[in-house]
């Protein structure tokens, strides 16, 4: 049985399966990578974990995985970047916000 990409990599994270030849859920995954260099342009970005792979143009991370990779990672990886990530709620959607060098309101 063929699994889907997010399948996939919630099995990774989880540890049930081994990662050969897709990406793993670390700070080395494309996503993370994109967003940092999308960031090098802007000084800050506001929407939801879906618009912010719209605006990447990332067809390969599956919509459920991009919120948990920023959530996992974004501290420890973004800060050596000058990037902050907050997380807020807005009514029914989550607002994911991203600033350059500046703290988060």
């Amino acid at each position: 049985m063929q699994m889907t990409k997010g399948e996939r990599l919630v099995a990774e994270m989880m540890g049930d399966i081994p990662p050969f030849g897709y990406p793993v859920l670390t700070e080395q995954h494309p996503f993370l990578r994109k967003v940092i260099a999308f960031m090098k342009s802007k000084t800050a970005w506001n929407g939801t974990a879906t618009e912010l792979l719209w605006v990447l143009q990332d067809d390969y991370t599956p919509l459920n995985t991009d919120a948990k990779l920023l959530r996992k990672y974004s501290p420890k990886l973004f800060e050596e970047h000058g990037i902050r990530t907050c997380f807020s709620r807005t009514g029914r959607k989550r607002i994911v916000t991203l600033q350059s060098k500046f703290p988060c309101q």
